[in-house]
């Protein structure tokens, strides 16, 4: 953002100013292929499906804690926008134990508590340290059996179990990918002036700082693999891109160029970075391998460029300019060459995010003061315009979940800057933090 003081230090041109039961017996017996349920198309209205998850019973001395399971289950599904609870919880839990008792499912008092689709569940500890967790889903109004199966983990991984669970539910009913398994990295600030990179799993729990420099840290992206991360940090008392191996925390140096070194993006089908360097003068894009080496020049313009962004192929780049008088949306083939200027309303646009569909740009937009989320097709459609935030205070860095239904976000609607995320039609806008002030949200791959 140009001449504005960096109070969010987003993947923008910002970063010049610089410069987050006993289970129902009956289902042995039942068939349990996948049944056709209808199919969610990513651009159409989501309406929610309402969706029982009872308590879980449990076996074999699996302790009271464990309840947690079931918890876990309906928040992930919530955060979906996909589905929500029934309106009394107690009295699904009674009607579970009643169904349990008798060994059948009573359908007609479902129907009549308005649920369209019920989940029960035990969990069963046979050793120590280790879980199974039977889980039994059913679609109420075809009164037929979905899937009866067994999901297999550690005491020490509960919530791990418990969204592996959360996403198979999702892949079933809606037939697509859930994001309960992901992790979002983001920029933490608990203390005024430190600011940490962060991770957390996707629905906001297991927060943890994976820097400790007690300086400025920003722009963090996901690398390698999804085992490594990149951003850039002041601890050496000038802005340098470092690498990060999660698993052990070790680090090195991938740019420490005069002047300022921001915004790194890694693409894993391109095996290369792309960062934002002003090492020649005015910030520039550039493109390198993990470790920094083989530098190469993208942008030779004397307009100011920053934000790159790697489509899903590895093939383009979209990244904020403001050659063209304002700042806006461009797009290049990935050595440099092939540049097309996407956005042609407003004077500022900026922070794009590539869907991963790759037919979509997420992006940030100012309109009457205030930031604001907008897609666009990759195409530069002018009749494709989206607006996905409104009135509701400044809202920032745009980031796609892996299956390219769900974006997270970072707003100041509350007072402070936290984590946000939405479906791709701006419905089901939810808070994933709440305390500290959190910016800068990149969300992870898909667990392999």
């Amino acid at each position: 953002m140009l001449n504005e003081e960096p109070t969010l230090m987003n993947k923008s041109l910002k970063i010049l100013l610089l410069i987050l039961l006993t289970v129902c017996p009956l289902a042995a017996g039942a068939q349990g292929e996948r049944e056709s349920l209808g199919t969610l198309q990513p651009q159409a209205k989501y309406e929610a499906t309402t969706i029982c998850v009872a308590a879980f019973g449990r076996q074999g001395g699996a302790p009271v804690e464990f309840d947690t399971i079931p918890r876990v289950i309906r928040r992930d599904l919530e955060l979906t926008g996909f589905f929500k609870m029934p309106e009394n919880q107690q009295l699904a839990n009674t009607q579970n134990i009643f169904d349990v008792k008798k060994g059948a499912v009573n359908f007609e008092a479902w129907q009549d508590m308005g649920v369209e689709h019920y989940v029960m569940g035990e969990v069963i500890q046979d050793a120590p340290g280790s879980l199974r967790v039977r889980v039994i889903l059913y679609d109420i109004g075809s009164q037929k059996l979905i899937f009866s199966r067994y999901f297999e983990g550690t005491t020490s991984e509960v919530r791990v179990l418990a969204h592996s669970i959360s996403d198979e539910i999702v892949r079933y009913l809606k037939f697509t990918e859930g994001f309960a398994s992901t992790k979002l990295l983001f920029v933490s600030s608990q203390v005024p002036g430190i600011k940490e990179v962060a991770v957390m799993d996707a629905d906001g729990f297991n927060q943890r700082n994976v820097t400790r420099y007690n300086k400025i840290c920003t722009t963090p992206c996901w690398g390698a693999n999804g085992t490594e991360i990149y951003y850039t940090s002041y601890h050496g008392n000038r802005a340098n891109i470092y690498g990060q191996m999660l698993s052990s925390g070790t680090t090195w140096t991938i740019a420490a160029y005069g002047g300022t070194n921001h915004a790194p993006a890694w693409s894993q089908p391109a095996g290369k970075l792309v960062m934002a360097l002003s090492k020649d003068g005015n910030t520039e894009i550039y493109s390198s391998g993990r470790d920094g080496k083989n530098l190469k020049r993208l942008t030779t313009t004397r307009a100011t460029d920053g934000s790159p962004t790697w489509s899903p192929d590895g093939t383009r780049i979209a990244f904020a300019s403001d050659e063209a008088g304002g700042v806006h949306i461009f797009t290049m083939n990935a050595d440099g060459s092939g540049k097309r200027r996407l956005t042609t309303r407003g004077s500022w646009n900026d922070a794009p995010d590539w869907c991963p569909d790759g037919q979509r740009i997420a992006f940030v937009s100012r309109i009457d003061g205030e930031n604001d989320i907008y897609l666009l097709d990759a195409s530069g459609d002018p009749n494709s315009y989206r607006r996905l935030t409104q009135g509701q205070g400044n809202n920032e860095s745009p980031s796609w979940a892996p299956n390219g239904q769900h974006m997270a976000f970072a707003s100041d609607r509350s007072g402070r800057w936290q984590i946000y995320i939405m479906l791709d039609d701006g419905s089901n806008q939810r808070a994933l933090t709440t305390t500290g002030s959190n910016i800068l949200p990149d969300w992870g791959p898909a667990p392999k």
